[in-house]
């Protein structure tokens, strides 16, 4: 979703920032990300963080993303990024009118380079595409809503292409086929059913990358209605069918959910949240499949307190604050405590393992120790939720039609919906 170059957010210059603070957002709450090739080349705003911001290149790193990369028969070892781009020139699939930012080649490069590079093979994508796109054809509600001889119509000219060209490609569906219909006459029946052609062209392909590589799929809202297209139901049908529990991510209580408050966070400090158990702990309850109350709630108790460390630091940052010696050593003695948790014995009421008796991981002393941290650790934390009131009521005021709204929704493979995501307008 993030570099889905459907949405504005993913080319629009003036949206640069807004990239910015989505994309922190995505690493903050997803073990990895994977762009297709289409999407590294054609997300410009992606393609000019890199260029304009050096600290934004942290993020081209095999741990945290990967990009799916087409292997024709001819480039079993894969297409490099460049010449993904120079076929796009070719076919006139390009996100900018900046023509030299889209024939730049260090970015590509760049990427190419330090992120995992995860092949797939392009004719079982495009056979995927072309077998989804007859199979939506032919559902009952869809064959419904086109009649028979409409219906008959358009299935021999995709038949013809797919013969042609070894397959269906969603460009032929949102162009090539109004054209082949006003040639033979019958451009009435583009006219009728274009926007439902559309998305019957949109929904295997939106889940094309996600189906062949078993990614967990990342959407805006303006697809949710192709992937109900397929199930055959409207969205709350589609959610009773396949949803079992819904996950808000994202809500008023969070400062996470102000793009403005974001941007207060530097990549480092995203890198170091991800390292804390609280991360740990929410990634771990969030791939699980959820089918019971019991069960969400456990998976929201695991974000709530992953949510307020993340709020916690934007305070920080906004404050001009350090991670102090108190904080880092309170949470170093929470590791430990975890650790010996773990392990299995007991001295003055503490869990002590062998290897942290003789390591003198934890000791008497620690326990102590702890003690005080946890008091001044509790002060402190108090002074942050404080600030943390008056920084989101700012924020409310100030930033209110700058949020990230996301939901996880646990079906049978998880999703993510960022429903603040909007399509353009003018599309």
């Amino acid at each position: 979703m993030l570099a889905d170059t459907e949405v504005p957010l993913a080319w629009d210059a003036s949206q640069l920032d807004s990239f910015a603070s989505y994309f922190k957002h995505a690493l903050l709450f997803n073990e990895k990300l994977m762009l297709s090739d289409a999407q590294a080349v054609n997300c410009m705003n992606f393609r000019r963080l890199l260029t304009k911001n050096e600290d934004f290149q942290q993020v081209l790193n095999k741990d945290f993303l990967s990009i799916a990369v087409r292997a024709p028969d001819n480039a079993p070892a894969g297409q490099s990024l460049t010449q993904v781009r120079d076929a796009f020139v070719r076919e006139g699939k390009q996100r900018t009118e900046n023509a030299d930012e889209f024939h730049a080649n260090d970015d590509l490069e760049l990427i190419n380079s330090k992120c995992e590079i995860s092949l797939y093979n392009y004719t079982q994508l495009r056979d995927n595409y072309t077998n989804g796109v007859l199979r939506i054809m032919q559902l009952p509600h869809v064959a419904a809503q086109l009649g028979e001889s409409d219906q008959r119509e358009i299935l021999d000219l995709l038949a013809h292409e797919s013969e042609q060209n070894s397959g269906l490609g969603r460009i032929y569906l949102q162009k090539g086929l109004g054209h082949d219909l006003k040639n033979k006459g019958k451009e009435e029946i583009w006219g009728r059913h274009r926007d439902l052609l559309m998305k019957v062209s949109d929904a295997p392909y939106i889940t094309g990358i996600p189906t062949v590589m078993a990614a967990d799929p990342i959407y805006s809202p303006m697809h949710e209605e192709a992937f109900n297209l397929v199930s055959g139901g409207t969205a709350s049908a589609a959610a009773a069918a396949e949803v079992t529990s819904v996950l808000s991510i994202q809500t008023d209580l969070n400062l996470s959910s102000y793009q403005h408050a974001l941007a207060q966070l530097k990549l480092e400090d995203v890198f170091y949240l991800r390292d804390t158990n609280e991360y740990k702990t929410y990634q771990k309850l969030s791939k699980k499949p959820v089918s019971s109350e019991a069960e969400l709630n456990k998976v929201t108790e695991a974000l709530v307190e992953y949510q307020r460390l993340i709020d916690h630091l934007i305070i920080r940052r906004k404050l001009g604050l350090k991670l102090g010696r108190l904080f880092k050593a309170h949470r170093q003695i929470q590791s430990m405590r975890k650790v010996s948790q773990e392990a299995g014995a007991y001295s003055l009421g503490l869990m002590l393992s062998g290897d942290a008796l003789t390591g003198g991981a934890l000791t008497m002393a620690n326990f102590f120790v702890s003690s005080f941290l946890d008091k001044q650790v509790e002060r402190e934390q108090r002074k942050m939720d404080a600030q943390r009131h008056l920084y989101a009521a700012k924020l409310e005021r100030e930033y209110k039609t700058e949020k990230i709204g996301a939901e996880r929704r646990f079906a049978e493979r998880p999703e993510t919906v960022y429903t603040s995501v909007v399509a353009n307008p003018a599309g």
